[in-house]
């Protein structure tokens, strides 16, 4: 997957970066996974990201600290419902968050996720079965999804 950077206030994960270095912005502490660090919100992050990965963790409780419309932050919000190694449809999802007819909007939305994993758009495919788009590219959309599913993946 490359590098997995998080970004994190005092009051929660404000975004992950997977397979880039990004900049760090004002207010934000980083954790970059090849060194460690960082405050208390951080450190949780990076213990859950771990477990995850190690298969001993299905969902995630450290505090999000996001950014977005409030129509991004409904559809975040449905997506982080739907069940590890389970995936739902985008329209799916435009009917949970009460739009129907919003699917082509949920997909926006979740393009613009702050915090992939955490909120986990990739289990987010098209009614046809077809993946759909991922911010980081459906390789690793196509590598979590098959993770989850309990193939054995190497990243």
């Amino acid at each position: 997957m490359g590098l997995v950077t998080l970004f994190a206030t005092d009051r929660g994960l404000t975004s992950v970066k997977i397979g880039v270095e990004p900049k760090v912005s004002r207010g934000e502490e980083a954790f970059y996974t090849k060194c460690g660090g960082g405050n208390d919100v951080l450190r949780l992050a990076e213990l859950e990201l771990s477990e995850y990965f190690e298969r001993r963790r299905r969902f995630f409780t450290v505090c999000l600290d996001v950014s977005g419309s409030r129509f991004d932050t409904m559809v975040w919000g449905a997506a982080k419902s739907i069940p590890y190694g389970e995936v739902r449809s985008y329209r799916w999802l435009s009917e949970q968050i009460g739009q129907p007819k919003a699917y082509r909007a949920v997909g926006g939305a979740l393009r613009r996720n702050p915090a992939p994993i955490f909120i986990p758009c990739h289990r987010v495919i098209c009614s046809d079965g077809g993946l759909g788009g991922y911010s980081v590219g459906l390789r690793i959309k196509r590598l979590l999804l098959e993770f989850e599913k309990g193939k054995a993946i190497s990243f």
